[in-house]
């Protein structure tokens, strides 16, 4: 009796949730037991939380329990815990568990919490190659508990398995995977709890609906990409509808929740550049993709500031290359709907490997260790790279500094932001760079053209300016 007791004072406290109006955010589950962690790509800068009650799938009856005042979660020698953002973390305390839910198990009660009428309809997706190279890579058990996870986002519910059942590492790293790979799910939650399963909505009408508003911009998208003869070109047509339809932002958007982190904000949401972040760009890359028949995979690492960042890997003709699409839509105050650059178009590990990103397939823990969460292919070709495809590598002075003015020239007639050309030596790049200036005035010779700003990127041997208008 004492155990059953335990055990629903505990659900009673889960059932209280919805009540706390600042949720937690970790990064490894060691800190507290009723610690969740949010495995949200952009984690050092925002929380998911905000979401709670619909996390747990909405709002329940909670009247008959009354709850204490939240108070704060300490670790084992009786510190205060606190979130990636700094605050303490917080967890109600249930006093009073009604008695007519002794005769229902806690899976029972749980899924009973969140059970919805209209049955959810799921996407037909091929999922040619994204999924299955991280998924091919893991261990029996560990593909035991990926299957488990998707079966059970996919059929909404709520416990899956006893806490003590997996260890934290092994949840965080499968919890993560699919979270990343499987970009079809777009209602999952970002946090993490071993057993657990979390949703930003359990509305299967809500969630039907917003499939079929991705799925009318996706299918369109594919269609236009399907009419192109080669890869790089189906590539391109994703690659400049994300850039000039989506804006990168941290902060949550009232009108779309938290699916800044989803396909949904990225394809469905309706808002030309809306609220999207680098792992929202990822999964839309991968879910076109699997749409495309064309196999590709998120990959996540850091920044060099170490902050977490997403990043697609795509395979162009049996080569992979990386496929950044976050990082060629520019911050702008302002946004400029012209405005697009190819700097991340498919190119090797030599051109970011630990010079802009780092960490490749980790993720961090509080303790400062980090989790692999699997082995993405190393990216050696350059052939489908933008610049090389294009034929804007130039190896001589002369036809460089004829091919930047052209560019900054076209900007500055269309209205654009970006002129950009690749050298072929290093020691060609620093000719240029070192007459940076040059360009600058040559710039201002057209009208409305204050001047322009150094983007040039050494590691890539990429020369470019951002024209900047009075």
């Amino acid at each position: 009796m004492k155990n059953t007791r335990k055990k629903y004072a505990v659900l009673a406290v889960l059932l209280a949730a919805s009540m706390l109006a600042a949720g937690c955010s970790g990064d490894d589950g060691t800190a507290s037991e009723d610690t969740s962690l949010s495995i949200n790509v952009i984690g050092d800068n925002e929380s998911a939380d905000n979401a709670e009650a619909t996390d747990n799938g909405g709002a329940a009856d909670n009247s008959a329990a009354e709850t204490q005042a939240p108070v704060a979660v300490t670790d084992e020698a009786g510190e205060t815990v606190t979130g990636v953002n700094g605050d303490v973390l917080t967890e109600p305390v249930a006093t009073t568990v009604p008695p007519s839910t002794e005769s229902r198990s806690d899976e029972e009660m749980l899924n009973a919490m969140t059970a919805t009428t209209a049955p959810l309809e799921k996407p037909s997706v091929s999922q040619k190659g994204s999924v299955r190279y991280a998924y091919d890579s893991l261990s029996a058990r560990e593909k035991e508990l990926y299957d488990r996870i998707v079966d059970g986002i996919e059929n909404l519910s709520f416990i899956i398995c006893e806490e003590d059942e997996y260890t934290v590492e092994e949840w965080i790293k499968i919890y993560s995977l699919v979270y990343n790979q499987e970009a079809r799910l777009f209602y999952m939650g970002p946090k993490i709890k071993v057993g657990k399963l979390f949703y930003l909505t359990k509305d299967t009408e809500a969630i039907n609906q917003m499939q079929k508003d991705i799925d009318a911009v996706a299918d369109k998208l594919v269609a236009e990409a399907n009419g192109k003869a080669t890869t790089f070109e189906k590539l391109k047509v994703f690659h400049d509808y994300l850039v000039l339809n989506s804006s990168f932002e941290l902060k949550e958007d009232k009108t779309t929740a938290n699916y800044n982190a989803s396909i949904y904000n990225a394809l469905g949401s309706g808002e030309a550049q809306g609220n999207i972040q680098c792992v929202g760009y990822a999964k839309a890359v991968q879910y076109l993709c699997d749409k495309a028949d064309i196999a590709c995979m998120v990959v996540t690492g850091e920044t060099e500031s170490g902050q977490t960042h997403a990043w697609n890997i795509v395979d162009v003709d049996g080569e992979w290359y990386n496929f950044d699409v976050t990082w060629d839509d520019p911050l702008l105050n302002t946004p400029n709907y012209k405005n697009i650059r190819y700097n991340y178009f498919l190119v090797p590990d030599s051109y970011m490997e630990d010079i802009t990103h780092f960490h490749r397939s980790q993720k961090k823990t509080s303790s400062g260790d980090y989790i692999t969460l699997f082995d993405p292919p190393v990216c050696t070709a350059t052939a489908q790279n933008y610049f090389v495809k294009n034929n804007l590598v130039y190896s001589d002075f002369a036809s460089a500094e004829a091919a930047l003015k052209a560019e900054i020239e076209r900007a500055a007639k269309d209205g654009s932001r970006t002129a950009q050309i690749m050298v072929s030596s290093k020691e060609l790049y620093n000719q240029i760079y070192d007459v940076r200036m040059d360009y600058n005035t040559y710039a201002k010779g057209f009208d409305g053209v204050k001047g322009v700003s150094d983007e040039c990127n050494e590691a890539m041997l990429l020369i470019e300016f951002d024209v900047i208008y009075k």
